[in-house]
């Protein structure tokens, strides 16, 4: 279990010692995980942050497999149970599949535009993408781990949801291209939001989505 103070976040689970602060930011929630579930992103989590926090004390190149299982409290076959390597254990989390995406996208009001929807699906999923302080720290330090980060489905993602737009638009398509143009700017809007929340004071990943969202939308 993690401290009982710590706030923690897996993907689209949110930890908190008050049950009442825990959310999913899909269509689940805490209580539809099993028990089961819940523990293996918790264990997940800690040592990923085990991880982390080595990699800030004595560098990423320094940081072995049997480091983070002695830090975590783990067997080193158990680490693999988890990750598939170190590096994914330094590197931001794949938090969503392409199904949750299209699931989320076809959740929006099928009358309203395909860039209200993927706006209103990016809106669901960015507080995802905001790292804990010490996963910040070490990206900042080290900003070379990011370019190993493998978004999980990468290959599905973008054509299960320009497939949905397509289908969305039907005949209205204004360009061929547009369904595909579309997908892929609000995903680089999210993303470049995302990045910048790292270093705006006062700023949140919500605030900086909504507003990359809105120069997209007026045509930047």
């Amino acid at each position: 279990m993690p401290p009982k103070a710590e706030h923690w976040r897996y993907g689209k689970l949110t930890y908190s010692p008050n049950p009442n602060l825990q959310t999913v930011q899909s269509w689940h929630t805490v209580q539809s995980m099993s028990r089961r579930e819940r523990h293996r992103a918790r264990k997940r989590h800690e040592i990923k942050m085990a991880a982390v926090r080595l990699a800030l004390a004595s560098g990423p190149g320094e940081v072995t497999v049997d480091a983070i299982s002695t830090a975590a409290d783990i067997a080193p076959r158990t680490f693999f149970n988890y990750f598939s390597s170190k590096e994914e254990a330094l590197t931001p989390d794949s938090n969503w599949t392409a199904q949750e995406l299209l699931d989320l996208f076809n959740a929006q009001p099928a009358d309203e535009s395909p860039l209200r929807s993927l706006r209103g699906v990016a809106r669901q999923i960015a507080d995802s993408y905001a790292p804990s302080p010490e996963e910040l720290e070490l990206w900042q330090r080290h900003p070379e781990l990011l370019t190993l980060a493998q978004p999980e489905d990468e290959e599905e993602i973008f054509p299960a949801l320009i497939d949905a737009v397509t289908a969305r638009l039907g005949d209205d398509s204004p360009h061929p291209i547009y369904p595909s143009l579309l997908v892929t700017s609000v995903f680089g809007a999210m993303h470049c939001a995302a990045r910048a929340s790292w270093s705006v004071p006062g700023k949140t990943v919500e605030d900086l989505v909504d507003e990359a969202l809105d120069l997209l939308e007026r045509g930047l």
